[in-house]
């Protein structure tokens, strides 16, 4: 079945909706980055029945045409040889999540991973949704923007927030953080990252992380391992700039 969706752009709504005196600038940014962030599991398929095997990774939709942005290793995952990912696929809900509901109507936009454009050495992958677009766009109650990034890197001290499905969560979870630092870690590995001073969960893979103005600032792809356990590693929007200007 062909599928359509909408986004909706955080700092678009961020600046269209002032901070109320005394409420914490970030409630409107996490809010509106629920709405753009879904989660990237392996499907499986009988006609008109579609049941999720196994949740991979989180993803942020970055078009209104159906591009979504993840980190490479989660779409990587889907294709390892011991895991049977017959229909790759973001879900996201129909209209807006209600995790006081025991179900949630669910749709999912399938993918196919040989479409994505990956960089291996900066952990990005930039994919399109398969097919005609248009038949489902009632379906999903996000309005058309395009994504905003913040493509200067926020100083160390820097609150930012991330949103994905760690877990195998049903619905979307937030974590806060700071930024701790930016470096590139060894001259032969000139990758530049953003370390955040609070550890992520399997699942945050591919999560945004985001300002209280709602720009994307970086996108999450690994936590912190032995020694650097409790904190974050993030890819600064700077970093994938380019890929994004000539994504698939």
């Amino acid at each position: 079945m062909a599928v359509f969706f909408w986004i909706i752009c955080p700092a678009a709504v961020a600046q269209k909706v002032p901070p109320t005196a005394g409420v914490d600038p970030f409630i409107t940014a996490i809010e509106t980055a629920r709405r753009s962030v879904g989660s990237l599991d392996c499907m499986a398929v009988d006609g008109a029945e579609a049941k999720i095997l196994e949740r991979i990774g989180s993803a942020f939709l970055i078009s209104a045409t159906g591009d979504f942005l993840t980190a490479a290793h989660v779409v990587k995952d889907m294709q390892k040889g011991d895991r049977h990912c017959p229909t790759p696929a973001i879900t996201l809900p129909a209209g807006d999540w209600r995790p006081e509901a025991r179900t949630e109507a669910m749709l999912w936009f399938p993918f196919k991973i040989l479409a994505c454009k990956m960089d291996s050495t900066l952990d990005i992958a930039i994919c399109p949704l398969s097919g005609d677009l248009a038949a489902r766009r009632s379906e999903l109650r996000l309005k058309a923007a395009p994504v905003q990034f913040e493509w200067s890197i926020p100083p160390d001290g820097t609150q930012v927030a991330f949103t994905g499905f760690p877990l195998r969560a049903r619905d979307p979870m937030t974590f806060r953080a700071n930024v701790a630092a930016y470096r590139i870690p060894w001259p032969d590995e000139p990758t530049p990252e953003l370390i955040l001073d609070h550890a992520a969960l399997p699942g945050f893979s591919g999560s945004p992380v985001y300002l209280a103005n709602g720009k994307i600032a970086a996108i999450l792809v690994k936590d912190g391992k032995d020694e650097t356990t409790g904190i974050t590693i993030a890819r600064p929007a700077s970093a994938f700039r380019e890929m994004l200007a000539k994504k698939p």
